[in-house]
């Protein structure tokens, strides 16, 4: 009994061990296997850092070697010192399309701004009169509740 327990616990210490070079596509001699995926790091080029001050502001800017740049600012402000961040990040699509999203975020939530985000449609003219004839008949319904009320 034992040692079909000691042999299981063997068995699961092979199947669970750390995998190595030699089983991510790399031959004996350290080159990669014919049709393996090669890894290449992306290097950070701009890395800076402002620590957090005693108000919880700071700052954080970074750019790596594909393209990605993301920087952001946090300050503490108003009487019960809300902190309001602000930053941007841009990258590129895949299909060469660039994206640059600049934002707030503080106590009115967070405010994105970019060309890639969806907007609502146009109001074509019919559409503002219906808006339009809706809020007058709105308010002729509001004077006339008001005006019952007055006379009765």
């Amino acid at each position: 009994m034992n040692a079909a327990i000691l042999l299981a616990c063997c068995l699961g210490c092979a199947v669970a061990r750390p995998q190595g070079a030699a089983d991510s596509g790399a031959s004996a001699g350290g080159a990669p296997e014919i049709g393996a995926s090669v890894v290449t790091p992306i290097p950070i080029l701009i890395d800076e850092r402002v620590p957090i001050d005693a108000f919880g502001g700071f700052g954080m800017r970074f750019q790596t070697g594909n393209g990605i740049s993301w920087a952001e600012n946090a300050v503490a402000a108003g009487p019960l010192n809300e902190v309001t961040r602000t930053g941007q990040y841009t990258f590129t699509h895949p299909d060469g399309t660039p994206h640059l999203l600049t934002y707030t975020a503080g106590i009115h939530g967070f405010q994105p701004i970019s060309d890639l985000i969806p907007t609502p449609h146009p109001l074509e003219p019919w559409h503002i009169e219906q808006i339009e004839f809706a809020a007058r008949q709105k308010a002729a319904e509001a004077a006339a509740a008001a005006e019952s009320q007055v006379s009765a």
